[in-house]
């Protein structure tokens, strides 16, 4: 099985962890390095080199990133020599795409089907949902928050 390494700027690592596990369940083999402004390069690969290790199991890695550029991508240093494959942009609908889709398949395989989940999930709702569906819904929403105002107040995300 392909494991799952998302490396992100802040705590969206683990957010994003613990929201797929919300929707899906615990998941195996997938891990989170968290890149703060204090952190020193060298100690941010040594991070990544021991989640890569850690998830694993002799099928490869799909790293995760969320912007390319900068602190973050220090994980393309690894797709040189290893079975990784490295996407940027990192979203929740591509981390339920690789839940249903890691097993398998080639890592390049899953690093497309990833890449192509992640961008068809960006999607502007007016255009898809038209101007007064659109209003309908953002009422109902508004309703809902306003329903389910302090329901978060002991969550560690919010």
């Amino acid at each position: 099985m392909v494991g799952i390494l998302i490396v992100s700027h802040g705590r969206l690592s683990e957010a994003l962890i613990a929201s797929v596990e919300f929707l899906i369940g615990n998941l195996q083999r997938i891990r989170g390095v968290s890149i703060w402004p204090k952190d020193k390069e060298e100690e941010v690969r040594d991070r990544i080199q021991k989640e890569i290790e850690q998830v694993d199991d002799g099928d490869g890695v799909v790293i995760l990133t969320d912007t390319l550029g900068g602190t973050t991508n220090l994980s393309l240093s690894f797709w040189a020599g290893e079975k990784v494959e490295v996407v940027t942009g990192v979203n929740l609908p591509m981390l339920l795409t690789l839940s249903s889709y890691r097993k398998g398949r080639s890592l390049r395989e899953i690093g497309r089907l990833v890449k192509k989940s992640g961008r068809r999930s960006i999607i502007l709702a007016k255009e898809v949902l038209g101007r007064k569906k659109s209003k309908r819904l953002m009422k109902r929403v508004e309703q809902s928050a306003k329903d389910e105002e302090g329901d978060y107040e002991d969550d560690p995300l919010y």
